[in-house]
């Protein structure tokens, strides 16, 4: 129950950290609003030490160790290094099906993100039916985060299509 509370808390910061509309923006609300409740150091020296982070992706890249995934997973969504996590975290979803990849992706394509100074964020009909399709798929793999964001989407208790819909409204033309 523990590690499901910590996995929620994370998701929520992850959330919240990639909704700031620009880096600057981001540090303000580190260093201010949430100074001594974030702190993003644990991470950052994560994400900066290469032989843990190496450890941690050889694991779930070359095993399929979703646990090992999820730990950097959020030290990279922490660092706002979010464009780099979106191809590990399809690996990990095609090839693992691991859950907290699904929802990483569904996260990230549907939140800004930032590189080399550009903002992203792509709000197209076809980019919202592969994020849904992420999310639908992280649920359908027991991911109670997801789920707790599909209530929140389309209202706790409405019935809701499957992963398949979503993948079916990307075929139309």
């Amino acid at each position: 129950m523990k590690k499901v509370i910590s996995l929620l808390s994370a998701m929520l910061v992850m959330l919240m950290f990639l909704s700031c509309n620009n880096k600057k923006e981001k540090e303000q609300i580190k260093k201010d609003k949430y100074q001594g409740v974030i702190d993003s150091s644990p991470y950052k020296k994560l994400v900066n030490n290469e032989k843990a982070s190496t450890r941690l992706w050889k694991a779930a890249i070359d095993s399929g160790d979703c646990k090992a995934y999820s730990k950097i997973a959020v030290a990279y969504i922490m660092t706002n290094r979010a464009v780099e996590l979106y191809y590990y975290s399809l690996i990990m979803a095609n090839k693992y099906h691991c859950a907290d990849a699904y929802l990483t992706m569904f996260t990230i394509l549907t939140h800004e993100a930032f590189t080399d100074g550009m903002e992203i964020l792509s709000d197209d009909k076809d980019t919202k039916n592969l994020a849904f399709y992420y999310l639908f798929k992280a649920r359908e793999l027991g991911s109670t985060e997801a789920q707790i964001s599909i209530d929140e989407e389309f209202g706790k208790g409405k019935p809701v299509p499957n992963s398949s819909f979503f993948l079916k409204q990307l075929m139309k033309p």
